[in-house]
């Protein structure tokens, strides 16, 4: 399995996305550092009432973010190599094609839990140093703060990383890239829209149920893939 997860990452070339992926958080951090300066009639206005509050706004954006750009990777993996055919050659191999779908979901899940684990922690920890430093949120952050927002970080980026293969339920029907993107874009939308530090992520039962069944749905599109035929 490593070697196929391997082979596909060279294949694609999906070490590029990391360029992207630097990108991105450039643009968080560009993002949050402008909230900062904001005024409304010369006065100074704090973007942030709590860190809880930044904390739930800087998971919406990243969230948001990589759910979107997993349904890009999606695409890319297997959604064209469906419509243009090219996996008929792959299911030529002697490797069964469970494993090798099995691979590109892999790939998928796992890029989205690292990048949203890893951006959420980075921008997090940014907001905290930030406030040591600086004083820029109201009231103190307590160490029991931290360790509450780490569990629910790993927590969130799990969910996410299952969320993110919903859209290939929607792609796969027609074999459609634009479907498996808008899909993606409607489902981070919906679960991210944010109320002060208020998300549909809030509500625990909701994501990990998502997440449940963005990997049955992975499950689903590999379970009889090796009686059927190829349209």
């Amino acid at each position: 399995m490593l070697k196929l997860i391997n082979l596909e990452i060279k294949k694609f070339k999906l070490w590029h996305y990391w360029k992207a992926v630097s990108i991105c958080n450039i643009a968080f951090i560009a993002l949050l550092s402008m909230m900062f300066f904001i005024e409304i009639d010369g006065e100074k206005i704090i973007p942030f009432e709590s860190f809880d509050m930044a904390v739930s706004i800087i998971g919406a954006m990243v969230r948001t973010t990589f759910t979107i750009f997993a349904s890009v990777i999606i695409v890319k993996l297997i959604i064209d190599e469906f419509r243009n055919k090219s996996i008929d050659v792959l299911f030529t191999y002697p490797i069964k094609r469970k494993k090798i779908i099995s691979a590109k979901l892999t790939i998928v899940f796992v890029f989205t839990f690292v990048n949203v684990l890893f951006s959420t922690l980075y921008l997090d920890g940014l907001v905290h140093l930030a406030d040591v430093n600086f004083n820029i949120l109201p009231g103190a952050i307590e160490l029991e703060d931290i360790s509450r927002h780490l569990l629910t970080a790993f927590m969130n980026a799990i969910a996410t990383a299952g969320i993110s293969l919903i859209p290939l339920f929607f792609g796969m029907h027609r074999k459609s890239s634009p479907a498996t993107i808008v899909s993606s874009i409607l489902i981070a939308t919906i679960l991210n829209s944010t109320s002060e530090d208020f998300t549909l992520f809030s509500i625990i039962a909701v994501p990990l149920s998502l997440g449940l069944i963005g990997l049955y749905i992975g499950y689903y599109s590999i379970r009889n893939i090796e009686k059927k035929d190829l349209v």
